[in-house]
């Protein structure tokens, strides 16, 4: 169903995509430089620099342990730009609109999720590097915050949403068949 032309999702489609590649790339930039990276490291890992060496293959594994949750999120963003990319040629009540929100709530769901996961994995990059082998040590840290749950909670709540859209619009298909 066709209905208003929307200016703003005409806008920020394209800067939704932006935003998506951004993330990668501020990534990549702050895992290629060693000051950076071990901010970075920290974040994510949940462990002190003392306690790891930053290294090339350190960094490395960071950054591509890091950028597989990105990209879960980039997909999520790039699913959200055609959601508005939709809305800006008027298409709103659309079978289309509840499979991209429900994708959307899949990529949160998926990105909260993994959160803990690559928590454990960068500290385990990491940290295999430790030296010499006699005080080698592998340090782990694992927490789950607010931020976390509350993307949890708003991937489910996207997914139900999106079902409940799906529903409405073959409903309403089935009642303009039957005028």
């Amino acid at each position: 169903m066709k209905t208003q032309k929307s200016t703003l999702g005409f806008w920020i489609s394209p800067i939704t995509k932006l935003l998506g590649i951004a993330l990668l790339l501020i990534n990549s930039f702050y895992w290629s430089i060693p000051e950076m990276a071990e901010y970075v490291a920290s974040a994510y890992s949940g462990i002190s620099p003392s306690h790891y060496t930053l290294t090339t293959v350190t960094r490395f594994l960071g950054w591509l342990i890091t950028t597989l949750q990105i990209s879960v999120l980039t997909y999520g963003l790039f699913t959200v730009a055609n959601i508005f990319r939709d809305f800006s040629k008027g298409i709103w009540f659309a079978s289309s609109f509840s499979n991209q929100l429900k994708r959307f709530g899949i990529s949160l769901l998926v990105f909260s999720l993994l959160s803990p996961i690559v928590q454990v994995l960068t500290g385990l990059a990491l940290t295999y590097t430790n030296t010499p082998k006699t005080e080698r040590m592998i340090v782990l840290s694992f927490n789950i915050d607010g931020k976390g749950a509350t993307i949890f909670l708003i991937g489910i709540l996207l997914i139900l949403m999106g079902k409940v859209i799906t529903e409405a619009t073959r409903l309403a298909d089935e009642n303009s068949q039957i005028i």
